[in-house]
């Protein structure tokens, strides 16, 4: 009995060689490509997670700086907040400056609290003054001014001189001074209220 022909031989051959390829390809399609797609994910989550421990590394790095700076602002508010009157304070400490401006060889003319003004953590407490003297006393009560304890500004400065005759007076002052007062639950108590009064 003769075996198989060469052809025979051959197709049988070539069938097996398709049967292989076939499968390799059911393989790769089945394995190799999900476990590529795989690999490839894990690498762009390493990738984000090295690029996460970068950032978390440098934001470490400036905790210390962050922390100095919150530090210093709370110190600073600290100092903004012994300098700022509470509301129970602001009427006598506008009304002190009457006193300043006698020490300082002024006389006041006008007095007049005017409304408050509100901000957004603080208001604004304004009194319009007149002032009569002279230079060396303007001199003399700004700089008292400036040595309160609680923050108190002077603006919307005007100086006019005096005609001859009006006195030991030389000029007239006009200016607006502010008290910077904390917002607080006694906010109320003793408030500016535009009231006026003409001061001899």
């Amino acid at each position: 009995m003769s075996g198989p022909s060469e052809g025979a031989r051959r197709r049988l051959f070539a069938a097996g060689v398709l049967a292989a390829l076939a499968a390799a390809a059911v393989f790769r399609a089945a394995w190799v490509e999900p476990q590529r797609d795989l690999l490839a994910m894990r690498r762009a989550e390493l990738a984000q997670r090295r690029a996460e421990v970068v950032e978390a590394r440098r934001a470490a790095g400036r905790l210390p700086g962050l922390e100095a700076e919150v530090g210093r602002l709370g110190r600073r508010r600290e100092a903004l907040e012994r300098a700022l009157p509470a509301p129970r304070e602001a009427s006598a400490l506008l009304r002190r400056l009457q006193e300043v401006a006698a020490r300082s060889g002024l006389t006041t003319e006008t007095f007049a609290l005017s409304a408050v003004e509100p901000r957004e953590r603080f208001d604004a407490w304004p009194v319009r003054l007149e002032l009569t003297g002279g230079f060396g006393g303007l001199a003399r009560f700004l700089d008292e001014v400036r040595r309160l304890p609680r923050l108190v500004t002077v603006d919307r400065m005007s100086i006019r001189a005096l005609a001859p005759g009006a006195g030991a007076a030389t000029i007239a002052v006009t200016c607006t001074a502010t008290a910077w007062v904390l917002r607080g639950p006694d906010r109320g108590a003793g408030a500016a209220n535009g009231g006026e009064g003409r001061v001899r």
